[in-house]
């Protein structure tokens, strides 16, 4: 008889393949996770996690994990290095350093792995403030930094966006929330559904026919990169329609004037010819929002990499404010804050302000700091040019090699190092981890204790991220790492470090006030749930609080009711900033075929898309995907042009250079358009299949290429492309 005794328990924890942190139940026995499943008695998700969160078992159980710390040596190869002189080398390079160069000589980016470790960025951040360096990149600027440059140059609304129960249109411009989880966290399935069933009309603007436009009332299916010239041709509907909401713009905005002359040679048959859009569709779009009482827009990762994303941007902001869609006085605030310090919500602008021109200008293109940060287009060069501040080390958060324009250029600014410290999970090594100096080999998920006090900071700047209403979460770890592992959190490296080189470190948060911020004791490193408890102090709701509740809840006394305007205030919101207006004036009269770039050697569009089994560059286990590689999907029309059937073999070509794909069909693409996901591939010279890795895209892209004269950002999707069937290996 089989007497073994199951020592299977059920945990609760959270995905955080992405901030949407979608709770779920995690099987454990015998120290490996058996089965995910969907915690459903957690509040707001009804059940919910996409494949990601399944696949998180295979990720956890992984054997090829990184469990050892790795040093590389002269010839490139690394072998293992404990976390004690890790730390003792790390520490001697940078005293040298700073003593040589001054502290603008080190460097950090943060990219996605703060979702996973929320400590690190705040650690990060201290950490460079404490060495007095201002260094700090993060991948807002090759992400969505219109959005942050837009908020300045408009200004924006105290009270807050409109309730969604409330809408009558919401806009969509370049998201899919059914796979990015933007706008619509949880289920965004069944909160699409719910909300057309509701009576809310979508508008969804994207060149493909995306799982959310499926459900849209209006479909702009649109040429690549013409969203600034579509927003535009909606204001210009709006206003010509008469249906400004006159009484909310009086009173809270200035500029309408010049406005409606910076759209006026929008006319429906311009913008409709321009974005390939029929004209009775936009004039519909421009209907429903000129009807509509309570209304929304966002945008998402597509404009932005399409070049001109914070005109977009802009352009959205000043469409929300002709037709009034902010929260009003007396309705209940979206977005109240659990985890941070309160906000207060007022029915009223808050001024414009400078998006540049404030801080630090650097040595490339002009290229300087602005809302949104120092821009990473500026980096790689930062680190290559010789001469005062030149980047000599970095400690890099995120997959460089597969993640930023010009792989070639990354791969040999990063080889160009003094010191490059790299954090990682997988073995073998990814391909930036493969150029580092030292490996980090850190925790995995389970491993780790995790607030979703994360979500919430990304919200103030995103509307598509935090929750509408006041919810919160905290899970513990539930796993030890292997007991033959040497690991460390992203964080301590930070803390660590500031001990060897005696200087006094405190938690400023993520973008914290460092002079308003606690000291650590320097003598006893904390715990992570100490770092926790810091980050949330002065929180809505004290984090000791949310650990009484471990399905997550929502917190009804941290609701906010929006107030009504202040009588002194005298703030108005910009509906003509001088510099936005300019480049929208230049979009109308440039040269469409010059500006977009196709032509008979280039006649395809390459964007930027999602998969919906893994998050574009992160860590995925094998078979997390039906095929190691990133499809190239078209049209089936661009499939039988070019005599190509699904699987074929291609080269795809820009004018900065050439990758190899694996062509499949999506019908739901506009004609004309390639679509490929970021974060696969492997760097130059890197042992590489193309069937078993898939393409790096970034092989295409330049840093120069049409970029943002402030924040840097390159063109990163829209990008001209040629199609050329390999033939001799076809199939193979």
């Amino acid at each position: 008889m089989d007497t073994k005794v199951s020592t299977a328990r059920v945990a609760r924890s959270a995905c955080r393949s992405c901030t949407t942190y979608c709770p779920i139940n995690v099987t454990i026995e015998d120290g490996r996770v058996q089965t995910i499943e969907p915690n459903r008695d957690a509040p707001i998700y009804d059940g919910f996690i996409c494949p990601k969160g399944y696949a998180l078992k295979e990720a956890h159980n992984d054997p090829k994990r990184l469990t050892h710390h790795l040093k590389r040596l002269p010839d490139g190869s690394h072998v293992p290095i404990s976390s004690e002189q890790l730390v003792e080398e790390i520490s001697a390079k940078l005293r040298t350093l700073i003593a040589e160069r001054g502290p603008r000589a080190v460097s950090t980016f943060l990219g996605g792995a703060n979702t996973n470790q929320p400590a690190s960025g705040a650690l990060q951040f201290s950490f460079l403030h404490a060495i007095g360096s201002d260094s700090f990149y993060y991948v807002n600027t090759i992400d969505q930094p219109g959005n942050f440059m837009a908020d300045a140059l408009h200004g924006t609304w105290a009270g807050g966006r409109m309730r969604p129960e409330k809408l009558d249109v919401f806009v969509l411009i370049g998201s899919n929330p059914v796979i990015s989880k933007q706008y619509f966290s949880q289920n965004p399935g069944l909160q699409l559904k719910q909300l057309v069933k509701g009576g809310t009309k979508l508008i969804v603007i994207d060149p493909r026919r995306t799982e959310t436009a499926r459900r849209a009332h209006v479909h702009l299916q649109c040429i690549p990169g013409e969203d600034p010239t579509i927003v535009a041709g909606l204001i210009h509907l709006v206003i010509a329609n008469g249906k400004v909401n006159s009484a909310f713009v009086e009173q809270n905005a200035s500029g309408l004037a010049e406005l409606r002359e910076a759209v006026k040679d929008y006319t429906p048959d311009y913008v409709a010819s321009r974005a390939g859009i029929p004209e009775a569709d936009l004039r519909e779009a421009a209907r429903i929002i000129g009807e509509a009482g309570h209304g929304d827009i966002g945008s998402g990762v597509g404009p932005s990499m399409a070049t001109r994303g914070t005109l977009t941007s802009y352009l959205i902001r000043c469409l929300q404010t002709i037709r009034g869609f902010w929260g009003a006085a007396g309705d209940e605030a979206v977005r109240p804050h659990v985890l941070l310090p309160r906000r207060a919500f007022k029915a009223q602008p808050n001024a414009p302000r400078p998006a540049w021109g404030f801080g630090r200008t650097l040595r490339v293109r002009g290229l300087q700091q602005t809302v949104a940060g120092l821009p990473v287009g500026a980096l790689c060069e930062e680190i290559l040019t010789p001469g005062p501040d030149q980047v000599r080390a970095m400690f890099l958060h995120a997959g460089a090699i597969l993640t930023w324009p010009q792989t070639d250029l990354v791969k040999r600014a990063l080889e160009s190092l003094e010191l490059l410290v790299v954090h990682d999970v997988e073995y073998p090594l990814s391909p930036t981890a493969q150029l580092a100096h030292y490996v980090i080999a850190t925790m995995k998920t389970f491993e780790l204790p995790f607030t979703s006090q994360q979500n919430e900071l990304v919200g103030m700047t995103h509307a598509g991220y935090g929750w509408v209403d006041p919810y919160a979460a905290y899970y513990p770890a539930l796993l030890p790492p292997p007991a033959d592992a040497d690991l460390m959190e992203s964080w301590q490296i930070y803390y660590r470090v500031s001990q060897k080189l005696d200087i006094r470190l405190k938690c400023c948060g993520f973008f914290g006030d460092p002079g308003a911020a606690p000291e650590f004791n320097m003598q006893r490193e904390p715990t992570t749930d100490e770092v926790l408890e810091l980050m949330c102090r002065d929180s809505a709701i004290p984090l000791a609080e949310v650990k009484r509740h471990p399905d997550g809840h929502i917190f009804d006394e941290a609701r906010e009711m929006i107030q009504a305007r202040e009588p002194a205030c005298s703030a108005r919101l910009d509906l003509a900033n001088a510099a936005m207006l300019d480049e929208l004036k230049a979009v109308r009269t440039e040269s469409i075929t010059v500006r977009r770039g196709t032509s008979a050697e280039f006649p395809f569009q390459f964007i930027a898309s999602r998969l919906q089994n893994t998050t574009n560059a992160s860590y995925r286990p094998a078979d997390a995907l039906k095929t190691g590689y990133n499809p190239a999907y078209l049209h089936a029309s661009d499939m039988e042009r070019l005599g190509l059937a699904r699987g074929d073999r291609v080269e795809i070509r820009s004018r900065h250079g050439a990758i190899t794909g694996f062509v499949d069909v999506d019908n739901d693409l506009r004609p004309g358009v390639l679509a490929m996901c970021h974060g696969f591939g492997k760097g130059p010279g890197q042992d590489y299949d193309p069937r078993r890795d898939g393409a790096n895209v970034n092989n295409l892209l330049h840093w120069e290429d049409d970029y943002d004269r402030y924040n840097g950002m390159p063109r990163m999707s829209a990008v001209p492309v040629s199609i050329t069937p390999i033939r001799s290996t076809l199939n193979q």
